[in-house]
């Protein structure tokens, strides 16, 4: 087995603008310290691109390769494919790309069209249930004909957490606030909220 990391772009950092070199002259000319103002910080960007070996050419026999993709804590990973062709097989016992999210298996899939018993990935696009993305490509010992693999694309991007899916339980009583990486509840006037950071209950008087 191949263990391949998702590849970290460079960190952007913002060029400091005239007034910060305003503030340290500044300082200097006074004989004390400048403070420098500091700025939001925010997680660096997720993203990327992953292929079979080889690609566009075919790809060999034997290979397993695994990509373990990561986001920032309140993120998810997003993915989709711009290219498929691989091996067909029930089941895709054979030759498959297997996305895992966690102990969940996302999807198994193989061939270029979707059948009956096997599940190519066409326009769909998916999500991991967390932070965390495993794909997983795998090709048996021999193929009929030569099958070109690949290509994906992905990125972190904020959960929502205030998003009620269909029969499950709020997030917040009252208010739920989503942001980058995260969220808060409020409730409403008269109503106080408690440790738990969720619950909302009368004000007593």
């Amino acid at each position: 087995m191949r263990w391949v990391g998702a590849p970290r772009p460079p960190s952007w950092t913002p060029s400091p603008g005239p007034a910060w070199g305003l503030l340290v002259l500044l300082g200097l000319l006074g004989g004390g310290s400048a403070a420098v103002p500091m700025g939001p910080t925010w997680p660096e960007p997720v993203f990327g691109r992953l292929t079979s070996p080889g690609f566009p050419r075919e790809y060999g026999n034997h290979q397993e390769w695994r990509w373990a993709l990561r986001a920032p804590p309140g993120y998810r990973l997003r993915l989709y494919f711009t290219h498929f062709h691989l091996e067909p097989s029930f089941r895709c016992e054979y030759d498959f790309v297997k996305l895992s999210s966690g102990t969940k298996v996302l999807a198994t899939l193989c061939g270029q069209e979707s059948t009956d018993t096997e599940q190519a990935p066409g326009n769909d696009t998916f999500y991991s249930l967390g932070p965390s993305l495993d794909v997983t490509f795998c090709s048996d010992y021999s193929n009929e004909k030569p099958f070109t693999g690949f290509e994906a694309f992905y990125a972190a991007e904020d959960i929502d957490e205030c998003r009620e899916p269909p029969g499950e339980e709020a997030t917040c009583d009252h208010h739920c606030h989503n942001h980058l990486g995260g969220f808060y509840c409020s409730c409403r006037a008269g109503y106080v909220l408690h440790q738990d950071k969720r619950t909302c209950s009368e004000q007593s008087l």
